[in-house]
C-alpha cells in the first residue's frame, strides 16, 4: 500500500512541475499565472550578462530590485556595466576575474558582502571606496 501511495505522490509532483509555464483557467478567466522573470537589463560584458541571466532564473527574479545575490566567481568578467540597475544586491562575489573598475557597485545601496579578490588589475581608488560604503565585508585583491 505504501509503494502505491508513493508512485502517486511522485506522479502527481512530476505533473505538477511539468505544468509550471501555464496559466490556470476558470471559466476561460485566468486563476493562477507564472511570473515573467525579468528581463529589462542589458549587460554588454558577455560573461557578465549569463551569469546574471543564470542569477535571475536560479532566484526566480522578477524586478531588478528583486536580485539580491550574485555569484560570479572564475567567469572572465571584465566590465561591470549595467549592474547597477540590480539595487537590491546585498551580496556579490567578483573574484578571480579581469576587473579594471568597479563604479556600477558604488551605486548599489543595499551592498553588505562583496568579494573581488584575485582581479589583479583592479584599481585600488574604487576598492577603498566601496570598502569605505559597505558596511559589512569586503575583500579587495592582495595589491589593494
Amino acid at each position: 500500500m505504501k509503494k502505491y501511495a508513493l508512485i502517486v505522490i511522485v506522479f502527481i509532483s512530476t505533473l505538477l512541475c511539468g505544468c509550471e509555464k501555464y496559466i490556470f483557467t476558470f471559466n476561460e478567466q485566468p486563476v493562477l499565472t507564472t511570473p515573467e522573470l525579468f528581463t529589462g537589463y542589458r549587460i554588454p560584458d558577455p560573461a557578465l550578462a549569463v551569469c546574471v541571466e543564470q542569477a535571475i532564473k536560479d532566484l526566480l527574479v522578477t524586478s531588478a530590485n528583486q536580485l539580491s545575490q550574485l555569484n560570479c566567481s572564475n567567469a572572465g568578467i571584465t566590465d561591470l556595466s549595467g549592474l547597477e540597475i540590480f539595487t537590491g544586491l546585498t551580496f556579490v562575489n567578483l573574484a578571480q576575474n579581469r576587473l579594471t573598475t568597479i563604479k556600477p557597485l558604488l551605486y548599489l545601496p543595499k551592498l553588505d558582502s562583496i568579494s573581488l579578490e584575485g582581479n589583479s588589475s583592479l584599481d585600488c581608488l574604487d576598492g577603498e571606496r566601496l570598502k569605505e560604503q559597505i558596511e559589512g565585508q569586503t575583500k579587495l585583491p592582495k595589491h589593494c
